[in-house]
């Protein structure tokens, strides 16, 4: 049964916004995301995360609660429904935990093609290549995330 789905949006770099998908199916959460879609799951609060499976090369999002982990590019949140295997909405409790949950974008560093959200774990990264470098090599660092200069909080 297709059914309108009440979802929230995670996008890089900004808050979660809260969202209307036309139908509670796979096939729109896909569309809604430009891919084909992965699950993740917060629970007890009964809650899907939807990403990207084919994320390479979009930019760092946020880091994944409770874990090691970041999701890249733009995710869904969205219920797991009492029954059935299709989606469901979010109550308004939900989105106001995710929104709060979320509100803040992350800020990352790329060094190479391994991704960091902590500063310490980044900074012990590039101090331990730095003694293995050749002369004339080089490593590419990439800084995602932040606030903006003279953005007000």
């Amino acid at each position: 049964m297709k059914q309108s789905m009440d979802i929230l949006i995670v996008e890089p770099g900004k808050a979660p916004r809260p969202a209307a998908l036309p139908d509670n199916t796979l096939e729109a959460v896909e569309a809604a995301l430009g891919g084909t879609a992965q699950v993740g799951c917060f629970l007890p609060q009964r809650v899907l995360m939807i990403s990207r499976e084919d994320a390479g090369g979009l930019a760092p999002n946020r880091c994944i609660p409770g874990g090691k982990g970041v999701v890249s590019g733009t995710f869904l949140l969205c219920g797991i429904p009492e029954e059935g295997c299709l989606f469901a909405s979010l109550n308004p409790g939900q989105q106001k935990a995710f929104q709060e949950l979320f509100a803040r974008p992350g800020e990352f560093m790329m060094v190479g093609s391994e991704v960091y959200a902590d500063p310490d774990d980044m900074a012990d990264k590039v101090y331990s290549l730095w003694d293995t470098l050749g002369n004339g090599e080089t490593v590419v660092l990439t800084k995602w995330g932040g606030q903006a200069q003279g953005m007000a909080v």
